[in-house]
């Protein structure tokens, strides 16, 4: 009997680790100048998605970042990018080469995430554990198609 009640107990703690909440939820960011008004950063923590894209943080700047202040220290084990494809853009419109870092104090950046032919609409990325406040996304390749010059971020997700 003992035996099953550890068995569920290690289940309750499995289960309730992988709806772990999300950090950058309606945090403050900013980043790149936007493509055009209502594409702002605060877009890209939401925690919405729409298929008629309306819900994006779109920019032209190459490089692109967001930066994400959680207002406290986290532990991060990890994030989530909700790229074109999940707001119900092309998947050719899905960001193809990126980098995650994070920080302590907005200074010193450690890269824990570095893709370089993403063709994912959501790529989950799963690290060691890190405390961070600050989660910054930068964009070198803003689309699968390098005429395509716009960065569209759907949702980052920090936990």
């Amino acid at each position: 009997m003992k035996r099953v009640g550890m068995a569920m107990a290690l289940l309750l703690v499995a289960s309730s680790a992988t709806a772990a909440e999300n950090f950058a939820l309606h945090r403050p960011v900013t980043g790149s100048p936007i493509c055009k008004p209502g594409e702002e950063a605060i877009k890209a923590v939401d925690g919405r998605l729409s298929s008629k894209t309306e819900h994006k943080f779109c920019t032209l700047e190459k490089p692109a970042w967001l930066q994400i202040d959680l207002q406290a220290r986290r532990q991060v084990r990890e994030l989530v990018v909700k790229h074109a494809g999940a707001g119900g853009e092309a998947v050719a419109m899905n960001t193809r080469a990126y980098t995650l870092a994070l920080s302590e104090d907005g200074r010193q950046w450690r890269q824990v995430v570095s893709v370089r032919d993403n063709r994912d609409s959501v790529r989950r990325h799963v690290i060691a554990p890190t405390w961070a406040r600050y989660v910054r996304l930068e964009v070198s390749e803003p689309a699968q198609d390098p005429a395509d010059p716009a960065t569209r971020i759907y949702e980052v997700e920090v936990r």
